[in-house]
């Protein structure tokens, strides 16, 4: 067997630096929280990715995704100050109720403005019919008037649909989205050599077998990171399928039945 180098030896442990090691596996900064456990996809994971899906299906997956990355950047910033670092994952809708007042005015004030107004436009959705929603502090308390509230219920029922299929190229994009959050607030690294080392490839899916791949790997990461984080308890997830009974019966067995 080669022996490896110093350098192979030095990249190794930067890699592994922010890792914990339990026996003779290295764990990342995400999979440090709990036990694992599996996040049911409909649930409990689509509600918490949901307002990613949004802004992809808004802005397209490139926009959404800068526009997803920037609100996440800023709030561990607000979290934590200039140093440290954050335990929450901001991929996730359940992070935000996590945020003290102060905390979500430092993040209005980081986000620039037009980013700001952008997201605001995205995601009108969650302060006109769900009012309980983390994300709603963005409104700055103002909530939007009601009329069109028919209107937008219609076309949100529309692209929810769209989540169902995890598999499917929304579900996909939504996902990764959230996994280039994690990438970008250093709550998700991976070796040289592994599928998601390649993540960029993505965006080539579903049409080459390595962004399959990558799909897949994507898939992987997000339910077992949600599934540790939340240890399949979501109050938002409960309130969001709630809620949504409450504005308009759904026929939610026609929906599992076509998407199981």
């Amino acid at each position: 067997m080669r022996k490896k180098s110093k350098k192979e030896n030095q990249r190794k442990r930067k890699v592994l630096l922010d890792h914990k090691q339990i026996g003779k596996r290295f764990v990342p900064p995400l999979l440090q929280l709990g036990s694992v456990s599996e996040a049911r996809w409909a649930e409990y994971t689509l509600p918490e990715l949901v307002w990613l899906g949004i802004l992809n299906h808004k802005y397209g997956v490139k926009k959404g995704a800068e526009l997803g990355l920037g609100l996440a950047r800023s709030a561990v910033t607000a979290s934590v100050g200039q140093s440290g670092q954050s335990t929450q994952w901001f991929a996730l809708t359940t992070a935000y109720a996590a945020l003290d007042p102060p905390q979500k005015g430092s993040l209005l004030r980081l986000l620039p403005p037009d980013q700001l107004q952008l997201l605001k436009d995205g995601l009108i959705i969650f302060p006109t019919l769900y009012p309980d929603c983390p994300l709603n502090f963005l409104y700055e308390g103002l909530a939007p008037a009601p009329e069109g509230a028919d209107e937008m219920l219609g076309e949100f029922k529309r692209v929810l649909a769209t989540f169902f299929n995890r598999q499917n190229e929304p579900a996909t994009f939504m996902q990764a989205n959230a996994v280039y959050i994690a990438f970008l607030t250093d709550k998700l690294k991976v070796a040289p050599g592994l599928a998601l080392a390649n993540f960029p490839e993505i965006e080539k899916y579903p049409d080459t077998d390595e962004s399959r791949t990558i799909a897949s790997g994507v898939r992987a990461v997000t339910d077992i990171s949600i599934g540790t984080m939340l240890k399949g308890q979501s109050d938002w997830s409960a309130y969001f399928w709630n809620r949504g009974l409450e504005i308009q019966q759904c026929e939610l067995e026609k929906i599992w039945g076509q998407h199981e």
